[in-house]
């Protein structure tokens, strides 16, 4: 609530009026005592009673609910449409909502009733008028019959009574609305019109969604120490496996630590995040249909939170995988080999993001690790001119290889020394030997950077396209 106030009423409006106009709804809604109650531990009738008190922010004098009794019991329903009832009656307010099989008890609530059937209207008026109506067309209702139900049956033709004649005697009902008469002039001080606050700014709502996200992640965390534990034990368990490869001249083993190494993190950086979008989507849709705020902040506020921490779980992992396979402890090499097995996981979490953004959830976590196999194919299992002609067009669009060739390079390259031999002979004792046997001693480890983070922002910005075409499709 405290929220969702911020948001829609903005800055201009003080935060003490924000938080009596929070208590005050609360209490008039009977929601007092679950004020530090998660929404998510909510019943069925006062999450619907939550959900019109955050309408009820901006004070609107027309309020429009969608099945408010939809999935709750007979006694839940009562209180629901009696609250309708009170807010129509006492606050003032016109409230128009739409409501399948209610009870008569509860249909007897209604002031004004408007009864359709295919798009067409066979109804209008007064509740107490319904059954003489129907009536009046042959319609005759049983003693003890609940009159929503009865107008449903006579709706579908269980009467005999077609639709065409439902709707022609609906037209000839009296409509009070062409006859009123305007016997009054309007004032001429239109200033006196209220206009509706104006809503949080774009970097208000960044800051609050933000706050949002981080309070959610407090209050469950399992997921984010799940993450970041395993890069940490799989950090010593890939250290122990291959500790010391990093100055041996056996670079078979050390290459496959950097193989592994980056699939780990595209992986993880992929996966974490594939169903991020879907399993919150339709909480967005709803209060961003609602105006709460604008799509950027919202994705701002994803990203903040998302992008800082994969890089963390990612430098967990390099920096225990890194020294205990002794990898050469050079800056330059360190902050190369770091800054690029990151800036990759970062764009296989753009990838996911995408990925769970455009695709159904079944399909999302099925299609992530065929996308990730694919493209880790080029620079590890074949080379550039043992490439199809086809398909070298993805050896260049390929983040994994740029990624992969840049470790290498990284580790091997800038003219490093030759490496310890405990045998008599050995291949790849000088590392160039090594380079130009897998293609990787002419390469520019600052323009495969430049592609991964590219390819990055690229990702980003069709996950935000796709997310507001999917928010403004009618």
């Amino acid at each position: 609530m405290t929220l969702a106030a911020h948001l829609k009423l903005g800055y201009t409006i003080s935060s003490a009026y924000k938080h009596s106009q929070v208590l005050e709804l609360l209490e008039m809604l009977g929601l007092s005592r679950c004020y530090d109650t998660l929404c998510g531990k909510l019943s069925g009738g006062q999450k619907k009673r939550l959900d019109i008190a955050l309408e009820l922010l901006t004070n609107p004098s027309v309020l429009f609910l969608d099945e408010p009794t939809t999935g709750l019991d007979s006694s839940s329903c009562s209180q629901c449409v009696a609250l309708m009832k009170r807010l129509a009656e006492l606050e003032r307010r016109t409230v128009i909502c739409t409501i399948h099989q209610p009870s008569a008890l509860l249909l007897e609530m209604f002031d004004s009733l408007y009864v359709v059937a295919n798009g067409y209207c066979i109804y209008r008026g007064s509740v107490s008028s319904l059954l003489p109506h129907l009536t009046s067309v042959g319609a005759h209702c049983p003693p003890y019959h609940n009159p929503a139900d009865f107008v449903l049956e006579v709706a579908i033709g269980e009467y005999g009574i077609s639709l065409d004649k439902l709707v022609a005697a609906a037209e000839t009902l009296p409509n009070d609305q062409k006859t009123i008469a305007l016997t009054t002039s309007l004032p001429e001080e239109t200033n006196r019109i209220k206009e509706p606050p104006p809503p949080a700014g774009f970097l208000t709502q960044c800051y609050l969604l933000y706050k949002r996200q981080l309070l959610s992640l407090k209050r469950d965390y399992s997921l984010l120490m799940a993450r970041l534990l395993c890069h940490l034990l799989i950090g010593v368990i890939f250290g122990y496996l291959y500790m010391g490869s990093g100055y041996r001249a056996n670079v078979l083993a050390n290459y496959v630590y950097l193989y592994g190494s980056l699939l780990l993190l595209v992986y993880t950086g992929k996966m974490a995040v594939t169903l991020a979008f879907p399993l919150e989507m339709q909480i967005l849709m709803r209060e961003h249909f609602n105006r709460w705020y604008r799509l950027a902040p919202y994705y701002i506020s994803i990203l903040l939170v998302e992008i800082p921490f994969q890089a963390a779980c990612a430098a967990s992992y390099l920096i225990v995988s890194y020294w205990l396979t002794a990898q050469p402890v050079e800056t330059n090499r360190i902050i190369f080999f770091n800054v690029v097995s990151i800036a990759a996981s970062l764009t296989a979490q753009a990838w996911g993001f995408f990925i769970g953004v455009t695709t159904p959830i079944k399909i999302a976590v099925f299609i992530g690790p065929i996308i990730a196999v694919l493209f880790s194919i080029f620079g590890f299992c074949i080379r550039y001119f043992d490439t199809p002609q086809a398909f070298r067009w993805m050896f260049h669009i390929s983040y994994f290889r740029a990624s992969f060739h840049s470790l290498i390079y990284t580790v091997y390259g800038y003219d490093r020394m030759d490496l310890l031999c405990d045998e008599f002979y050995c291949h790849y004792k000088k590392p160039s030997t090594f380079l130009k046997e897998m293609e990787i001693n002419d390469i520019s480890v600052i323009n495969n950077l430049i592609l991964v983070l590219g390819i990055g922002v690229l990702m980003h910005l069709l996950t935000a396209s796709a997310l507001w075409c999917k928010l403004n499709r009618r």
